[in-house]
């Protein structure tokens, strides 16, 4: 007859059923499995028919969960699933056999059997009323919900080495040794003890538990089930396994092989499988499984099993049913058992039984979780950081893990840590806002004072607001409101540099550019000496705001004394418009080739001569709409800030400062001995005309023989006397005083003489140094503070002194500030042109503290589909975009730097998001454009060309005829 096979819960329709009318006997197996097995339980499944059943292995296809839980966190459920699949099988099997891979009966056993009678009996009902909708189905058998109380056979598939069967090619050797030895009885002479003594043996053992514990009673139908009390119910398998020494196997099928060729050894190796774990022999009479089982299914088709013992034994119910009615019921029971549903209650009974260790687990970790909550309470400060908040809660896990135990360690730590967010968040939080120093907040957490510098734990709180929506969570409005403070401050001196005082740590740009500097100055009287003012937004109405920036490729070229070092893309407001281009009359300054002593030629170009032509074309900024940030070369025109960040003040007279005494206390507060004075500069200027503009220049005495020249020709003199015994005024030296000032945190100023030297004088107050090497190049921003040789401090580039001369010129500034590496933006001033300093005047331009680039409103959508689009190569750990003039050449995209190629512009990295705006139904946001947000001053020692004060910063212009 051909068999069928099939896998619960596909079961097979009554069409599919061979004999479906035909009454069958269920016969289910259960048990363990030896290691080497690999996990495969269905050799004694095949072995009883003889064939091979199941074609597939758990090996075959493994599924590797890499998200799976530790053993001990799955097992529970394992052992859950396990447990319910054989309740079904002792409601719907006739016979069950116990396989285990030892000789010795696992006592586990009993409470998990104990464990599913009381589950049954629990669930007595539920399986009742699945059976009654089974059509054709006896009423005894709904009653007593099972067609019988099932036998439990148990088969060990191994056995000690006395009892084991002796290899044919061995017996004969171990018989002569045995009658030489004087065996005297058969069991002696076939070289083993009677198996059967072992197995009548271990059937007394199992019994006895079994009655102790109560798991089998006299009644088998009130008894999860039942074992035979005339029959065998015991078998231990004798045979050896070959294939369980791998040498020895493989040597004897090769040898086997060498002598029969023509025979299959992996059917030659199948059959020695299954005789060797069961016992099987050609003999119908041996000592085999087939027969040991083959009795209890004859008896179970004849007359049924009746296990009931007792004086008073009442005949138990046994029923055989046809195999369509048995797949019904199977059918029903298996949904029954392996969903929980109607089972809800009885399965957590069971679940209760059998999971010991998570009681373990419940009542260790229990226990344990309040000693850590105490561990971090332990000492707390009033509020404090993250990152203390961090420190703690490790500390309380690692007191945690030292004592709990078993598989709910991980859902107990989830809620220890749930519990500690809990305590700090309820008060103790600290603000965190970094400063524009970089230091956090010390003041619980509250609102208002600025964004600072980004983080902070009220963004945090704000970010996940809408992901946090239960009860727990709090309102944010009921937050107090103060300011800002890191409790750390510094000296620093004012916008002239005559007086110091304590400043607090900023964190705004109007704080730390033009706050401070105002209060100081209304102490140290400089806001009463003739400055001049920046340009700053000026207000027409009250509704004002800050203009929303979007990116643009068509660029504005700010039309001021830095817009020829803007090289990139721009941001505008809406509606800018372009300005005209303007020639700017200046002095250009041209280094000689060698320099000889402190002479630096400039020659003189039209001055103003055109100045007023294109006035009226300028576009004037706007009164409605201020700039957010610090201009930059490419901040949009038409915008000015709220405040000004540049200070530029006139001390005095030129004779305020004596090369001879330098800088008195008196006059510069906090400068370190020997670095208190200036640098002298001397400048050769040489007056060279157009011809068109002869009749406005200055005049000579070589006048006189300009008509004897030919025409576009001019004679220049180098300051000496003529024949005449007239001085040539075309050429003549001013001597300029520069001073570039840095200033540290704690409040110590020094002048530098050259990009990578301190001032320092001699032994009598010398000056060896000049102005030539801090005039003509790039001076750093930052330089280590003298004061201390070990970890120095890091001083900041923050005044200018100029001592202008009586000289008939104007001494302009044109300061360019980068704060950082490219590409990072270039920090101007907003003037058109460069800034004239009066004659004979002592001057101090003082520099921004801290750099804060604009922030520009970038479309949250447009920006994700353009990084996702453009942002996909990483070479050397850079970005690179697309290249539209090369494809094949990638361009490098690193943050905050712009492709004036791209159809937009972005900053590829985001530092702290400062407000949410709608804007044509799209979703923007204010970012800072720059590769770290704010610039400031950094806390370690950083290279000489990391921030720069840009070259080119001073040149001379010639006095206006109406001014000599």
């Amino acid at each position: 007859m051909k068999s069928n096979k099939f896998k619960f819960p596909d079961i097979p329709l009554e069409n599919d059923i061979p004999l479906p009318h035909q009454k069958v006997m269920v016969v289910s197996f259960f048990g363990k499995s030896q290691y080497s097995a690999k996990s495969c339980k269905s050799a004694a499944v095949e072995a009883f028919p003889g064939r091979q059943i199941f074609q597939t292995s758990l090996l075959d296809d493994p599924t590797v969960d890499p998200e799976m839980l530790g053993y001990l966190c799955v097992w529970a459920e394992i052992k859950h699933k396990y447990a319910r699949a054989l309740m079904f099988l002792f409601i719907v099997s006739h016979v069950l056999v116990l396989s285990h891979p030892t000789h010795s009966f696992d006592i586990s056993y009993i409470y998990l059997f104990r464990a599913l009678d009381a589950t049954r009996q629990k669930v007595q009902n539920n399986v009742m009323d699945q059976l009654r909708s089974v059509v054709g189905i006896p009423k005894e058998w709904i009653n007593a919900g099972r067609p019988c109380a099932p036998r439990v056979l148990f088969l060990f598939e191994t056995c000690p080495a006395p009892f084991r069967d002796v290899p044919d090619g061995e017996k004969s050797k171990v018989m002569d040794m045995l009658r030489n030895a004087g065996a005297t009885n058969k069991s002696q002479a076939a070289g083993k003890p009677s198996i059967k003594k072992l197995e009548h043996s271990l059937e007394d053992q199992i019994y006895r538990i079994l009655r102790k514990s109560r798991v089998v009673t006299n009644n088998s139908s009130n008894s999860l089930f039942a074992i035979p009390a005339n029959q065998e119910f015991v078998f231990v398998n004798t045979k050896v396994d070959p294939s369980k020494d791998r040498l020895s196997y493989m040597v004897n099928s090769l040898v086997n092989f060498c002598k029969d060729p023509n025979s299959d050894p992996t059917r030659n190796r199948n059959d020695s499988l299954e005789d060797s774990l069961l016992g099987l022999h050609p003999d119908s009479h041996g000592h085999n499984f087939r027969n040991f089982l083959q009795q209890h299914i004859d008896l179970g088709f004849h007359k049924g099993f009746d296990d009931n013992v007792g004086r008073h034994a009442l005949p138990s119910y046994f029923e055989v049913p046809q195999a369509s009615l048995w797949f019904d019921v199977a059918g029903k029971l298996f949904s029954l058992f392996m969903t929980e549903g109607k089972l809800k209650q009885g399965l957590t009974t069971l679940r209760n039984l059998l999971d010991t260790d998570i009681k373990f687990s419940e009542g260790r970790c229990g226990k344990v979780l309040p000693l850590a909550t105490a561990s971090y309470q332990e000492n707390l400060p009033s509020h404090y950081t993250r990152d203390y908040h961090e420190r703690k809660l490790a500390h309380a896990v690692s007191v945690f893990a030292v004592h709990a135990r078993g598989p709910l360690f991980e859902q107990y730590v989830t809620q220890l840590e749930r519990e500690c967010d809990r305590h700090w968040k309820n008060g103790r939080q600290m603000c965190e806002v970094l400063s524009l120093t970089g230091n956090p907040c010390t003041n619980p957490l509250h609102r208002g004072g600025g964004e600072g510098a980004g983080g902070g734990e009220l963004q945090g709180e704000a970010k996940n607001a809408d992901d946090d929506l239960d009860e727990e969570s709090r309102d944010l409005t009921q937050l107090p409101m103060m300011e800002h403070s890191s409790g750390v401050r510094y000296v620093a001196a004012c916008n002239c540099g005559r007086k110091q005082g304590p400043r607090e740590d900023p964190f705004t740009v109007r704080g730390a550019n033009y706050e401070y500097y105002q209060l100081l100055a209304e102490d140290c009287g400089c806001c009463d000496l003739e400055t001049i003012r920046f340009p700053v937004f000026q207000p027409s109405t009250q509704d004002f705001k800050a203009a929303q920036l979007f990116s643009n490729i068509n660029k504005t070229v700010r039309k001021d004394s830095t817009s020829r070092c803007a090289d990139g893309p721009g941001f505008v407001s809406g509606g800018s418009d372009l300005h005209p281009e303007e020639a700017v009359s200046r002095l250009s300054l041209q280094p000689p080739k060698e320099q000889d002593g402190h002479e630096i030629v400039i020659q003189v170009s039209d001055a103003d001569s055109d100045s007023g032509k294109d006035k009226a074309l300028l576009r004037q900024p706007s009164t409605t709409e201020y700039l957010p940030g610090m201009l930059h070369a490419d901040s949009p025109s038409g915008l000015l800030p709220q405040f000004p960040s540049w200070s530029l003040v006139c001390l005095g007279p030129s004779s305020l400062y004596s090369h001879n005494l330098g800088l008195q206390d008196q006059q510069q507060a906090g400068l370190l001995g020997g670095s208190a004075y200036l640098l002298p500069w001397d400048v050769t200027v040489r007056l060279q005309h157009h011809s068109r503009d002869r009749g406005n220049s200055w005049p000579a005495v070589g006048d006189q023989f300009r008509h004897k020249q030919a025409p576009g020709q001019h004679t220049v003199l180098r300051g000496r006397k003529t024949k005449t015994g007239n001085k040539d005024l075309s050429e003549f030296v001013v001597k300029i005083f520069i001073g570039v000032e840095y200033e540290c945190p704690r409040g110590h100023r020094f002048m530098c003489s050259a990009p990578d030297k301190v001032l320092k004088t001699t032994g009598s107050g010398l000056v060896k140094d000049n102005g030539n090497k801090v005039t003509g190049s790039d001076m750093p921003l930052y330089f280590p503070c003298p004061c201390r040789n070990a970890k120095p401090l890091v001083a900041q580039l923050m005044r200018i002194h100029v001592v202008t001369p009586k000289a008939p010129i104007h001494v302009t500034l044109n300061p360019r500030v980068q704060p950082a590496p490219a590409p990072c933006p270039v920090f101007i001033t907003g003037f058109e042109q460069p800034i004239r300093l009066s004659q004979s005047a002592y001057w101090v331009l003082r520099l921004p503290k801290s750099y804060i680039p604009v922030k520009c409103n970038i479309c949250v959508a447009e920006c994700i589909g353009l990084i996702t689009r453009t942002l996909g190569q990483q070479r050397n750990g850079h970005c690179f975009g697309t290249n539209h003039d090369d494809p094949d050449k990638p361009v490098a995209l690193h943050a905050q730097t712009h492709n004036s190629k791209f159809d937009s512009c972005y900053s590829t990295r985001i530092i702290q998001t400062l407000s949410i705006s709608c804007t044509s139904s799209q979703l923007h946001r204010y970012v800072y454009v720059g590769d770290h947000g704010p610039y400031v001053t950094p806390k370690e020692p950083v290279p000489l060309n990391y921030g720069r004060l840009l070259a080119g910063m001073y040149s001379i212009t010639e006095v206006a005829p109406e001014e000599k």
